[in-house]
C-alpha cells in the first residue's frame, strides 16, 4: 500500500509540473569502505559521518530530495540510536549526515534517495 501511495504521489507531482524528472540512487557506509569511520566506536558522544552525493544529471533548479534507510547492521543487545538527515541540496547534488550517540554501534547503514525537480 505504501508503494502505491508513493507511485501516485510521484505521478501527481510530475503531471502537475510537466517538465519535472525523478532520479534515484543508493547510499551505503561501513568501516571497510570509509576512512575515519567512527559510528561503531560505542562512545557516548555524538559521532557523525557526512556523505556528498552527485546527481547523474544536474537539475535546472534545486530539487526536492527524500531519504530512506533500508539496511542496517548494529551491535546486538545495545540500544540503537541514529539519525539520517539532509544538510544541503543544490542543483548538482546534496549532502547528508548520519549520526549516532549514546553508546550505539553501527557497523553498516544504507538506504535510498530520490530527487524530484526540473
Amino acid at each position: 500500500m505504501r508503494n502505491l501511495f508513493f507511485i501516485l504521489f510521484i505521478s501527481l507531482f510530475v503531471n502537475l509540473n510537466g517538465q519535472s524528472f525523478v532520479q534515484t540512487g543508493e547510499f551505503s557506509v561501513e568501516k571497510t569502505k570509509v576512512s575515519n569511520y567512527m559510528l561503531d566506536s560505542g562512545s557516548d558522544q555524538e559521532r557523525t559521518l557526512q556523505l556528498n552525493i552527485t546527481f547523474p544529471k544536474q537539475y535546472k533548479n534545486k530539487p526536492e530530495v527524500m531519504l530512506s534507510v533500508t539496511k542496517f547492521d548494529g551491535e546486538k543487545g545495545i540500544n540503537t540510536r541514529y539519525s539520517v538527515k539532509l544538510l544541503s541540496v543544490h542543483k548538482a547534488g546534496f549532502s547528508m549526515e548520519i549520526k549516532t550517540w549514546g553508546g550505539s554501534k553501527i557497523y553498516m547503514i544504507g538506504g535510498m534517495w530520490m530527487a524530484i525537480g526540473e
